[in-house]
């Protein structure tokens, strides 16, 4: 039974870590900027953010999606600023030397915190994984802790294993591209960024 849930959970975290949004336009250009590790340490702040929307999600806490119901406007807000701001930023970077782009283990934790902060601030992806577990059946076989810890293990799985292949395939490319088009692609990453934090405002 366990293995039948642990399944279909790290199916639904693979896939709604990949539909393109703006955390997987930052692990792209992150990933072709500065190597493989910058794109995976962007995945893994999505994919820690999966795993604890499922787990509010399966544990039926229903003090948190209230609270997220309540301030849907204000989460909106705060996430749209924010992609448009992390948008800004790729626009205006450059393409770094090869060589030197290789981040710090403080810069690498600076960025999982920062994408952890932005897949939060996302108040409808609990809604999802609601959304999928209903679909998929999940919901009534979370019986226990033991089943709800094995939900959000499964889902920050599957959501690691999308980060890990999206990064796998860029990175397979990266030596091929020059500085110009990792310039060019920065600019239209930049672009199509802000344009969803402005879409994610005018939602409201």
């Amino acid at each position: 039974m366990h293995s039948l849930l642990f399944l279909k959970c790290l199916l639904s975290g693979f896939l709604l870590a990949a539909p393109i949004g703006p955390v997987n336009l930052i692990c792209l250009k992150r990933t072709l900027s500065e190597g493989r590790l910058s794109g995976l340490a962007a995945g893994l702040g999505a994919a820690l953010a999966d795993a604890l929307f499922a787990y509010i999600a399966a544990a039926g806490l229903h003090v948190f999606t209230d609270f997220i119901l309540r301030h849907v406007s204000l989460l909106r807000w705060v996430g749209g600023l924010l992609i448009i701001y992390l948008g800004y930023r790729t626009f205006q970077s450059a393409a770094p030397c090869r060589e030197e782009a290789r981040p710090s283990p403080h810069s690498l934790l600076r960025l999982v915190g920062k994408v952890f902060v932005l897949t939060l601030t996302n108040p409808f992806t609990i809604f999802a994984f609601l959304a999928v577990f209903s679909t998929l059946g999940i919901a009534g076989r979370i019986t226990s802790l033991t089943a709800t810890v094995l939900v959000a293990l499964a889902v920050f799985t599957g959501s690691a294993l999308w980060w890990l292949t999206l990064t796998g395939l860029v990175a397979c490319f990266r030596n091929r591209i020059t500085d110009k088009v990792i310039i060019k692609i920065n600019r239209l990453s930049g672009v199509l960024i802000i344009l969803l934090g402005i879409v994610s405002i005018l939602e409201l």
